[in-house]
């Protein structure tokens, strides 16, 4: 049962008024972990702007306090990173039949620019001359390895051959494809430039992919479950109750194999099992509105 819901009965309107007060002091009680702050940064073309980042550790931060005030649930953090960033405190507790989870986190975008460095337009003029030049270099060495090709068939007399019947021949002779794969090897080794210009280019990458300063930003808002698996920014909370079917799947693996199936809160008979998951509720809530240090 996805906690909160639209059901009607007195239990779950009852659970949904807890969980909005959690809601509530979560979004309260994190926002200012999300502080931003302005920072100057260096766009691809060397202009410098200003923008704002938040610090993700101080989020990590604030949901280890929460943890270690929680007694009795227990739980974790997880951060997920690539298209999808995430922060997420997990929380779970056993309560009769019963399994309840809480999700608690944020969904942030992360964005690569340049220190405000001149070393940077320095690197990035340093490797349009070196790519400028090498290419040149290239294209004058590959026509100086086909013009010899041309020589070394010239004299083979097979420089008179259609294009299909040529391909046949080399594919029949691969000392000949040896032969001229050498004559190109020993040109492009009379060119030792070219093979240091391509060790250059990878170290200006790694000295610029060292000047990379990487933003954070969320939008400080709450948003649903959907919004979250569409990827926008937000903070999300939502809470998972099941029941423990102990019957199915006995003995295999850990937890002696037991199961989940939905909760129907109409068969929830024993009135101070309701009472406990409020209490559990409010213990969230208690926990949340701790003054984090």
């Amino acid at each position: 049962m996805r906690i909160p819901n639209n059901h009607t009965d007195d239990f779950n309107k009852n659970i949904n008024d807890h969980f909005a007060k959690i809601e509530d002091t979560h979004l309260e009680r994190i926002k200012p972990f999300l502080a931003t702050r302005e920072l100057n940064v260096m766009l691809q073309d060397g202009s410098v702007t200003k923008s704002s980042t938040f610090d993700p550790k101080h989020v990590v931060e604030f949901y280890r306090s929460f943890l270690n005030d929680l007694k009795n649930w227990k739980g974790d953090i997880q951060e997920t990173t690539g298209n999808l960033n995430r922060i997420t405190c997990q929380i779970s507790t056993a309560l009769d039949n019963y399994t309840i989870k809480g999700y608690f986190g944020i969904q942030f975008h992360v964005l690569p620019y340049y220190k405000p460095d001149k070393q940077v337009i320095l690197l990035q003029k340093e490797l349009f001359e070196l790519s400028t030049k090498n290419s040149a270099l290239q294209e004058s060495v590959s026509n100086i390895g086909n013009s010899t090709i041309k020589q070394e068939l010239k004299n083979m007399a097979l420089d008179e051959l259609e294009f299909e019947e040529l391909f046949e021949r080399l594919l029949q002779n691969q000392a000949l494809i040896g032969k001229l794969e050498e004559k190109v090897k020993n040109i492009e080794e009379s060119y030792p430039e070219l093979n240091g210009a391509e060790k250059r280019k990878s170290s200006i990458f790694s000295e610029l992919e060292n000047l990379v300063i990487k933003l954070y930003q969320v939008s400080a808002i709450t948003i649903d479950y959907n919004k979250l698996m569409q990827g926008e920014e937000g903070i999300i909370v939502y809470f998972d109750m099941e029941t423990i079917d102990k019957k199915k799947g006995k003995g295999k693996g850990m937890g002696k194999g037991n199961q989940t199936k939905s909760v129907n809160s109409d068969s929830m008979k024993d009135h101070l099992t309701k009472e406990r998951i409020t209490e559990l509720f409010d213990e969230v809530v208690s926990a949340m509105q701790h003054k984090f240090v």
